[in-house]
């Protein structure tokens, strides 16, 4: 069988789908995975054969435009929206429009590369990021299933639809109508890598599949493998963020970074190169790890202080590690909201901790509460054994093929 894979032009929408990928190739199929220019480096570095389509993407400059300036800087959305759309305002559902719409340029730059190579390799399913959207224009075109893969947040990706409401967006199917394709509003199938307990319940046609950590190639650093001298927390604030923001994140960050240094824990900031040279000078006692994947630091941390990215909060889960989530993002607020909800950790958004007068000590006793008090740890060493429970990669290539 031949599967091709597909996904927005960003690791962290393809390192959820690398567990997967590696099984159907340890089965004896055929996989290709497909993105933009900018993505094949980490798509070669996986140990997947690549193909690159379109042309290169400026992520930051798109995420930064003025329709999508509201991405970033928000209050908490209603609890459970992407469920329940009419909790949306208007503006709301406007912003979530936009971002669809940016999905949309971003698949059509990718659509013609794609489509010509599907014709020539003729694959038997096209599996794709719930959010490229050239994944289910190539199957159409192609005659073959599709199958959307979620990255870990709660819910499925529905930006395709007006307000997430039942009608596509025109962009949407102006991708299909470009090929006079069918429209395809719903996949063949869905896999889904969130926790039940972090979900929002059954839908039709959702495969759940086991979180396994994917963070990018790496080498354990030897330090890591020595006792820890106390309780061994980790700050991280994921590469994406960086990316998006540049500098404008490094406030938040270093507050983290402050109120945990100064409890009498083994502080490790996982960071990247280009992180680390905006976060400037750093207390004595903070140990930095550039470019270590976090499911190599993150087994035997007693805590661990982030952005609410899907890979980091899952990776945390999978590892039975209490967490504190800052987030600034509505999707990364979900996260850190539905894992709060499972008791495994305490949430807060950016915009709260601004309000602050003291933002660093309070920061650092929410960090001393995750330590102290065992219900948060017990509640993580629930959500990691619901994860474990769930199906492996391995089981789901069988619903593959079962599709083709």
């Amino acid at each position: 069988m031949r599967l091709l894979f597909t996904a927005f032009p960003s690791p962290s929408h393809h390192f959820p789908m690398v567990p997967l990928e590696w099984a159907a190739r340890a089965a004896g199929h055929e996989v290709r995975v497909a993105s933009a220019p900018s993505l094949v480096d980490a798509i070669t570095a996986s140990g997947l054969p690549a193909v690159g389509v379109g042309s290169e993407v400026d992520l930051a400059g798109t995420s930064r435009s003025k329709s999508l300036s509201g991405w970033h800087d928000h209050d908490r959305w209603p609890a459970g929206w992407p469920v329940a759309p009419e909790l949306l305002d208007d503006r709301r559902k406007e912003l979530l429009e936009a971002l669809g719409q940016r999905q949309f340029a971003m698949a059509a730059g990718m659509l013609d590369d794609l489509v010509e190579f599907g014709r020539s390799w003729q694959p038997d399913l096209v599996v794709h990021d719930a959010v490229s959207y050239a994944g289910p224009v190539a199957a159409s075109v192609l005659g073959v299933p599709s199958v959307s893969h979620l990255w870990g947040s709660p819910g499925l990706q529905r930006l395709e639809m007006k307000g997430l409401g039942p009608q596509p967006q025109d962009g949407f199917v102006a991708l299909f109508d470009r090929y006079r394709a069918a429209v395809r509003t719903w996949p063949d199938a869905w896999i889904d890598p969130c926790p039940p307990s972090m979900g929002f319940g059954p839908a039709p046609d959702v495969h759940p599949i086991q979180y396994v950590p994917y963070n990018g190639p790496g080498l354990t650093p030897d330090r890591l493998l020595d006792p820890a001298s106390g309780p061994r927390i980790c700050v991280t604030w994921g590469a994406t963020t960086a990316r998006l923001l540049g500098a404008e994140m490094t406030e938040l960050l270093r507050h983290a970074i402050e109120a945990v240094a100064a409890l009498p824990v083994e502080v490790i900031l996982a960071t990247t190169a280009d992180q680390r040279e905006l976060l400037g000078d750093l207390p004595p006692s903070v140990r930095t790890e550039v470019s270590v994947p976090l499911h190599m630091l993150l087994p035997g941390c007693a805590a661990v202080v982030h952005h609410g990215g899907a890979g980091t909060t899952l990776t945390a889960a999978r590892y039975a590690v209490p967490q504190l989530t800052i987030t600034r993002r509505p999707e990364p607020t979900l996260n850190g909201e539905r894992h709060a909800f499972t008791g495994a950790g305490i949430h807060l958004t950016y915009g709260e901790v601004r309000k602050w007068e003291r933002p660093v000590e309070t920061l650092r006793e929410q960090v001393a509460r995750l330590l102290e008090d065992r219900t948060y740890g017990d509640a993580a060493e629930r959500l990691s054994a619901e994860i474990l429970a769930q199906p492996s990669p391995a089981d789901l290539v069988g619903v593959l093929e079962k599709l083709a």
